[in-house]
């Protein structure tokens, strides 16, 4: 099942390198049920565990925020170290959560309701550790699965640190995180050298607590041949990590997958089990910011097929799927904010009919918060492309 389905991809993906839309194709040929991503959603608040409490208090810890209680968190929020990251932390979050994510959970109430409503399986390519917006945009979603090349680490155990220890991971965690809430995405050639060998499951779980959610749950996560998700054998026998997680308050359980993959064609083959793992997702909402512009490249064609034959929505900015390839007839397009020149470092990748499209006889709707390489308020850009009935 999996060499047809790998070949229909890469076949369709040859025609949206032209400038004309891929023909059209008939989907791969149903096969087996898909797999179950997500949890069930719980009749009743979660059980708290000695394991969900103590995640809860890292993840809180780290992120700058209070933990009732007593030892080792005491200990830790008394210290100069856990003071200094929280004053610093605080002033971050608030600034990050007036100048944007407020602004972006209210455009997306207004804006992608209907989506998520049918989508309950949310995939972020390229988005590393990117919690924050995932879930900001797509708050109710059942699964997220994120992608990206840093390894994915382990959950953090403060309280087993020495006072250095602790110092070194609290600002080593303000290091991490502060470029996407100053400017929304992370800065690739940083992340890749500074979790070169910490992994990303911290950063997620400070996301997901700097954002009112309670962790319950963290394991290393491994794929059977047919892509069904399996525990692993242990951290460092996994490239995946899953999460589950509650919204503070709230009684259903969500569930998010980070996966350390590369995501070119040369390296998805040799990956059939994460192929095979992507066909089991149900029309997903795909999500797309500060995407370097790979999918505009040749050897990224079966992740950018992928998203365009299987998936029920894009929201993306700029530097995600050309527009080229979102062919008539097949998406109904909407466009947000202004589109302007790539940044330097991407000039090559300025979209001429993304100009015209924004400066056409269509609609532009505003955008009142800055997002992705271009992420001045009034400079930003994105487009929400929902596929058609195939």
């Amino acid at each position: 099942m999996l060499v047809p389905f790998l070949a229909f991809l890469a076949a369709l993906a040859l025609a949206c390198q032209r400038s004309t839309p891929p023909p059209q194709a008939p989907s791969p040929k149903p096969g087996p049920a898909k797999a179950a991503l997500a949890p069930a959603p719980s009749a009743q608040a979660p059980v708290e565990t000695e394991r969900s409490v103590r995640l809860t208090a890292d993840a809180r810890l780290l992120a700058g925020l209070p933990v009732a209680g007593g030892e080792p968190w005491a200990s830790i929020q008394a210290g100069p170290a856990w003071k200094a990251h929280a004053k610093s932390l605080g002033t971050l979050w608030s600034q990050h959560e007036k100048a944007r994510l407020s602004k972006v959970r209210r455009w997306a109430d207004g804006h992608l309701g209907a989506v998520r409503a049918s989508s309950s399986t949310v995939f972020y390519p390229f988005g590393g550790p990117d919690a924050l917006y995932a879930t900001a945009f797509f708050p109710e979603a059942s699964t997220y699965v994120l992608v990206g090349l840093e390894p994915t680490g382990t959950a953090p155990d403060l309280g087993a640190l020495s006072p250095e220890e602790l110092a070194a991971s609290l600002k080593d965690m303000e290091t991490y995180i502060t470029p996407i809430l100053q400017i929304s995405f992370f800065r690739t050639d940083d992340m890749e050298t500074e979790l070169s060998d910490k992994g990303t499951v911290p950063i997620l779980m400070t996301f997901l607590a700097g954002t009112g959610h309670r962790i319950l749950d963290v394991r290393p996560v491994a794929l059977a041949a047919d892509g069904t998700p399996v525990e692993a054998g242990g951290p460092g026998a996994s490239r995946a990590a899953r999460i589950d997680f509650v919204q503070e308050g709230g009684s259903r359980v969500q569930r998010l997958y980070y996966f350390s993959q590369d995501l070119s064609d040369a390296a998805l083959k040799k990956a059939p089990e994460f192929v095979a793992f992507l066909d089991h997702m149900d029309r997903p909402a795909t999500f797309l910011k500060a995407a370097s512009y790979l999918m505009f490249r040749p050897h990224f064609s079966v992740v950018r097929t992928f998203v365009l034959t299987q998936t029920a929505s894009v929201l993306q900015d700029d530097s995600g799927i050309p527009l080229r390839c979102f062919a008539p007839g097949k998406w109904d397009l909407q466009f947000y904010g202004t589109y302007t020149d790539p940044i330097k470092r991407f000039k090559d990748f300025k979209q001429k009919d993304l100009l015209e499209a924004y400066h056409g006889a269509g609609a532009v709707s505003p955008l009142d918060f800055g997002i992705g390489y271009q992420h001045h308020a009034g400079q930003s850009n994105l487009m929400f492309a929902v596929a058609r009935a195939r």
